[in-house]
């Protein structure tokens, strides 16, 4: 555990290290973008990820990142939180979670890496607040990769969910997203064609679905 000193001075020197690395060309598109952080120092991944490796995991440290309205700090914040503290805090930073860039590296590397993580991803892809249906749609895309079959109650609320899902509803990045799941899902997933012709069976759904499926 950090003491409160040592963990100003870690903080203190995370920043200089920012600072440091800071690009302005991808801060300004990204501003452009929207991503209106307080500080957005603009430092790619590779070099945040290379910046993480110099600090030992903490709990105390990410929580303390996490604060910052700082684009970097988030995500750092993520990459040096420990495993074992990972379902402990996944509820509250999700409902925090300012954008999807943070939101893609929450999924990647925390929320589907708990041991509740295909439930809670079912749940929260039946959440209409924040951006919680976009990372457990997102979070569900990674456990359909490493190969996760679902219960057939989850399959069945996962696949309702997709059906009924649109862009007035939960916003097009949100559908874009259960989309690209649904195609992990065919690809990975044991009979999961079939399951998905039987739950959208008789049901009005658009062309793109259609398609996905019948592919």
């Amino acid at each position: 555990m950090l003491q409160e000193t040592a963990l100003h001075e870690t903080i203190k020197d995370i920043k200089k290290q920012l600072r440091l690395a800071m690009n302005g060309i991808v801060s300004s598109h990204q501003r452009n973008q929207g991503l209106n952080y307080k500080i957005n120092f603009g430092v790619e991944i590779p070099r945040l990820k290379a910046i993480a490796s110099g600090y030992s995991k903490s709990k105390e440290l990410a929580l303390a990142l996490w604060q910052d309205n700082i684009r970097e700090c988030k995500l750092l914040a993520i990459f040096l939180l420990p495993q074992e503290n990972y379902r402990e805090i996944a509820t509250a930073w999700t409902a925090d979670v300012p954008f999807t860039e943070i939101a893609d590296h929450l999924a990647k590397t925390i929320l589907c890496n708990t041991a509740t993580a295909a439930d809670d991803a079912v749940s929260n892809i039946q959440r209409p607040d924040g951006l919680f249906r976009y990372c457990g749609y997102m979070t569900l895309s990674h456990l359909f990769r490493q190969g996760k079959e679902l219960t057939d109650e989850q399959t069945t609320r996962y696949l309702e969910e997709v059906r009924d899902i649109t862009p007035e509803k939960s916003g097009t990045t949100a559908v874009n997203a259960a989309y690209n799941s649904l195609i992990q899902f065919i690809a990975n997933c044991n009979n999961a064609r079939e399951k998905a012709v039987e739950i959208f069976s008789g049901k009005e759904i658009n062309s793109t679905l259609m398609n996905l499926i019948e592919e």
